[in-house]
C-alpha cells in the first residue's frame, strides 16, 4: 500500500525501556526487519520488569548481524536509568556513523537523539511516545523533571510520534504544530493471528486477561468478580496470562479466597502462541483502574485490540479511549470499575448468544485496517513531508 523502499538506504536507530511484554517497539523491529532496514535496536529494562538486561541487536539489511547483552545496575531507579542513558550514548557512538533517523520511546531515549542531532550525527529524531502520564511518579521532584523532561523533548525533536489522541491533544496544547504532533496509533501483528479459527468452538466459559500485572491493570477486580460468578456459572474460568509485580499479591488473593479451581496463572507467553491461545477463550477482560493517571488513560493500550483481533469479545472500564469504541461499536461491554457491572456484564455475554456473535464479527471488522504495516508505513512516509 505504501511505498517505503527508501527504509532499505536509510540507517536508523531505535531506543526503547521495555517489559517483559510484547509492545510498539517490538512491533516496530519486526516491521524494519520485514522491509529490510539497517538498524540498531537498544532496548533497556524498565525498573519494574524483571528483565536483567539491556539488549543491542544491530541489523543489515533486515538480518542481526551483531547482539550484545549488558547486565542492568537494579539496586535503585535512578542508577538503572542513568546507566541506561550512559550505554545508550556510548552504543550510538560506537557505531562511528550517521543516523538518518533516531526515534527514542521515551523522554531520556529522545534526548540522546536530541543531543545527537546538535553535533550533527542524526538527521531527523523522533520522540515516540507510547506511556505517559503527568503523574508518572509519586516523588514531586522526579516527576517535575519527568514533566520538564518531556517538554525538551517535544520542543526539540522533528516528529512527535503519539500512541493516541489524548497524548497528542497535550502537545498540541503546548504549542506543538500539527506537522511535527502524529498520532501513530497501536496496531496488530497480523500474520501472528491464526488465518482461520472456528468462532463457534471457542470455550465460552473461560475468561481471560493477558498482560503485566500491576496494580494499575485491575485483575483484583476480576478476581472480586469471580466469586459471584462461580456461584452463577459452577463451568466458568478465569486465565491469567503473564507475569509482574502484582503477581504475588493476586496469587494470595486466589487463595484466600478458595478460587484455586476456577482461577489459573498460565504465567509468560511468547506473542504468537498468547495470540493463539486468544483465539480459544470466551471473553477477554481489560479491566483498568479509573484514574486520569493511570497510563492506560492517556494510552492505547494493546491488549484491547489484541483481543478484538482474536475475534473475542472484550469486556473493558472505561479508562481508555477504546472502551467507547467497544461500546459504541457493539464489541463487547464497557463498564465502570465496578464488581457487580463486571458480574452482570460476563452473565450478559455468557447467556445472550445473539449479542456474543455480534461482538465477534463486529470486532474482526474493526481491527481489519489496524496492522502495524500500515500504521508505520505511514509515519515514515510523513517523516520527510515539511
Amino acid at each position: 500500500m505504501y511505498d517505503v523502499g527508501f527504509l532499505k538506504n536509510i540507517f536508523i536507530v531505535l531506543v526503547t525501556h521495555a517489559t517483559e511484554i510484547y509492545g510498539p517497539l517490538h512491533a516496530l523491529e519486526n516491521y524494519l526487519k520485514n522491509v529490510g532496514s539497517s538498524f540498531l535496536i537498544i532496548a533497556h529494562p524498565l525498573y519494574e520488569s524483571s528483565l536483567r538486561y539491556s539488549v543491542s541487536r544491530h541489523y543489515v539489511r533486515g538480518r542481526v548481524v551483531r547482539e550484545k547483552k549488558f547486565m542492568a545496575l537494579r539496586s535503585s531507579e535512578p542508577l538503572l536509568y542513568l546507566q541506561s542513558l550512559v550505554l545508550t550514548i556510548y552504543l550510538v557512538l560506537r557505531l562511528r556513523r550517521r543516523i538518518d533517523i533516531y526515534i527514542g520511546a521515551g523522554n531520556l531515549d529522545a534526548l540522546v537523539g536530541i543531543v545527537l542531532r546538535a553535533f550533527g550525527l542524526v538527521g531527523k529524531s523522533v520522540f515516540y511516545v507510547i506511556d505517559y502520564t503527568p503523574t508518572r511518579f509519586k516523588n514531586r521532584v522526579i516527576n517535575k523533571i519527568y514533566n520538564l523532561l518531556n517538554l525538551v523533548c517535544v520542543k526539540h525533536v522533528d516528529r512527535v510520534w503519539s500512541v493516541s489522541e489524548r497524548i497528542a491533544y497535550i502537545w498540541r496544547n503546548i504549542g506543538l504544530e500539527d506537522l511535527r504532533n502524529y498520532v501513530v496509533p497501536i496496531g496488530i501483528e497480523v500474520e501472528e493471528i491464526p488465518r482461520a479459527f472456528d468462532l463457534s468452538k471457542r470455550r465460552r466459559n473461560v475468561l481471560a486477561f493477558a498482560g503485566h500485572l500491576t496494580r494499575e491493570k485491575g485483575v483484583q477486580l476480576v478476581i472480586e468478580a469471580m466469586e459471584d460468578l462461580v456461584k452463577r456459572f459452577p463451568e466458568i474460568r478465569l486465565e491469567i496470562i503473564g507475569t509482574g509485580p502484582f503477581e504475588k499479591e493476586l496469587r494470595e488473593m486466589v487463595r484466600k479466597k478458595g478460587l484455586e479451581k476456577w482461577i489459573s496463572f498460565l504465567g509468560r507467553m511468547d506473542h504468537e502462541r498468547l495470540m493463539q491461545h486468544l483465539t480459544t477463550c470466551g471473553i477477554c477482560l481489560a479491566t483498568y483502574e479509573p484514574s486520569n493517571d493511570n497510563i492506560a488513560y492517556y494510552a492505547d493500550p494493546t491488549k484491547p485490540k489484541e483481543y478484538l483481533a482474536c475475534g473475542c469479545p472484550v469486556i473493558i472500564t472505561r479508562v481508555p479511549w477504546i472502551a467507547k469504541e467497544i461500546e459504541r461499536r457493539q464489541m463487547g461491554i464497557a463498564i465502570n470499575y465496578d464488581k457487580h457491572e463486571l458480574v452482570e456484564a460476563v452473565a450478559r455475554l455468557i447467556t445472550d448468544h445473539e449479542l456474543y456473535e455480534r461482538c465477534q464479527r463486529n470486532a474482526l471488522e474493526f481491527v481489519s485496517n489496524l496492522s502495524w504495516e500500515t500504521i508505520f508505513s505511514e509515519a515514515f512516509k510523513k517523516i520527510y513531508k515539511i
